[in-house]
């Protein structure tokens, strides 16, 4: 069965997250409905593109229970801890809450007697990157980190509540990038170094490994995957969200300076090296453009000179 009435209402979780205010745009510039869900909003929120908005903590199955599903027909579920470093020193919470908002949506909706076409965002960073690349849907998957073991753990409640009636796609992004993404990244990190050289506070960046590869994809065209996936998406299925093109940490910074125009001193700190980086990581994008269409349409060219300028306006 495929979503074909965008114009109904959906509910997109984590809306006011990095992912889920380009998200809630990418929508309602469609035609959709939305009803988004989140923490307090801030000012860089995208006021003009919510027109429901509810602050709730979803984290509690009470809060959950407020939601009125009652015209709602899809659901976009960002909402959770995101950050993979982070999960090493706080498991419990990464496993509980990870697992629990999704628990606390599906029960909210069977209460409600409604089972609404799920879209839940899982990780690329779920599979064995010692399996050979590209990476696609049906390599193994290794459970590395508390983070990773919440998205198996998604992943798996998922399959429960196809079980009580429910319509559910997996989506699997690999590394998302562009305007608006908070620091304890590589690009907002380097972005913020770079943009205190050509303020003249600073006169050097410091870096780690920039040696490893990764697969970028522009966070506006996750976005659109997102939207492509809920309306198209084959129910039952996992997707890799991702551009299936490599990119180095040094191609990360040449563009921020580029787009920055100043020439840093760039220097390795030892505390930023990682030596058990991975020296490279990318996905196939084969299936969710076979199912959907969907292609990556914005270069890392354009994704970092607008990284930057955003953050020049906000400076």
């Amino acid at each position: 069965m495929v979503y074909a009435n965008i114009m109904s209402k959906t509910l997109v979780t984590g809306a006011n997250g990095f992912v889920g205010q380009h998200l809630v745009k990418e929508l309602a510039k469609h035609g959709a409905s939305v009803l988004a869900v989140g923490g307090p909003l801030v000012a860089a929120s995208p006021s003009e593109f919510i027109k429901e908005y509810v602050t709730l903590d979803l984290a509690k199955a009470a809060e959950a229970k407020k939601i009125d599903f009652s015209d709602v027909k899809g659901v976009i579920h960002l909402a959770g801890l995101a950050a993979f470093t982070p999960s090493f020193d706080r498991p419990m919470d990464y496993i509980t809450t990870n697992i629990g908002i999704e628990t606390n949506l599906f029960e909210a909706a069977l209460a409600q007697g409604v089972r609404p076409r799920f879209l839940i965002i899982s990780s690329g960073t779920l599979y064995d990157t010692k399996a050979p690349g590209p990476l696609t849907e049906t390599s193994p998957t290794i459970a590395n980190s508390p983070y990773s073991v919440s998205k198996l753990g998604q992943e798996q409640m998922a399959q429960y509540y196809r079980s009580r009636g429910f319509e559910c796609i997996i989506a699997r992004p690999f590394n998302h990038i562009g305007p608006g993404q908070g620091l304890g990244f590589i690009v907002p990190d380097l972005t913020e170094q770079v943009m205190a050289v050509a303020q003249g506070k600073r006169k050097d960046v410091l870096v780690g490994n920039l040696d490893a590869q990764r697969d970028y994809t522009d966070v506006r065209d996750i976005a659109r995957a997102y939207r492509l996936l809920l309306e198209k998406g084959r129910e039952g299925e996992i997707y890799n969200v991702c551009s299936g093109t490599l990119h180095s940490g040094h191609d990360i910074l040449n563009g921020i300076i580029q787009a920055a125009h100043c020439q840093p001193v760039i220097k390795q700190d030892p505390a930023k090296m990682r030596p058990s980086d991975i020296s490279a990581v990318a996905g196939s994008r084969q299936k969710i453009t076979d199912d959907t269409g969907w292609n990556p349409e914005i270069t890392l060219e354009t994704t970092l000179a607008d990284v930057v300028a955003d953050r020049q306006a906000q400076a």
